[in-house]
């Protein structure tokens, strides 16, 4: 990969910044396309693809808008993102049976509350001074937050239109648990700037 790089950065006059940005997004990429492929097959051979599918898509429709919890390493995001799957696909929808009328309104919580915090990540992000990017920055806020709680209130309707299809609560479990993760970077937040100030 050093050499590809190399080549890329001779042929197009990348600065060694923009090099890093590349090298970073391209490890990122096939960390997450790595995750996901093991996380296939492995759902597959136990037999449970439709839910990992129900369980996959809104999770990448959530965490690519309002972000939530990071790793650095790769064996650490892998194993919290297979406990994630895991819960949403083979724990919660057997130990906690959800009335249908009950569904509507949690789903309502977590959208307003994703709208709320969302986007959200541990990560410090450089505050910026200049006043275009900030309108920018606001832009791109809401936008994401509109279009996470409309892809909660998909959900919703998905479930509302087809209740008969069991699924679809793997695609319940995995916005709740999405919400709750927010919830809990918000919180970590709050602790961390009440550390720095006392």
């Amino acid at each position: 990969m050093e050499y590809i790089m190399n080549k890329v950065q001779a042929e197009y006059g990348f600065s060694d910044y923009q090099i890093k940005l590349i090298r970073f997004s391209l490890t990122g990429l096939f960390y997450d396309v790595s995750k996901t492929l093991i996380f296939f097959l492995y759902f597959h051979a136990a037999g449970r693809l439709p839910e990992f599918l129900f369980a996959v898509v809104p999770l990448i429709l959530l965490r690519t808008r309002t972000g939530g919890i990071h790793f650095r390493k790769y064996w650490s995001c892998f194993l919290f993102s297979f406990a994630y799957l895991y819960l949403c696909i083979n724990v919660l929808p057997v130990i906690l049976t959800i009335h249908p009328l009950v569904i509507y309104p949690v789903l309502l919580l977590c959208a307003v509350t994703d709208f709320l915090i969302g986007p959200a990540s541990l990560k410090e992000k450089p505050s910026v001074q200049d006043a275009y990017y900030k309108d920018l920055q606001k832009t791109t806020t809401k936008k994401a937050r509109i279009q996470s709680f409309q892809v909660v209130f998909l959900v919703a309707v998905l479930i509302f239109i087809f209740p008969e299809q069991p699924c679809l609560i793997v695609s319940f479990w995995t916005v709740v648990l999405h919400t709750i993760q927010l919830s809990v970077i918000k919180l970590m937040k709050e602790v961390k700037c009440r550390e720095k100030v006392a």
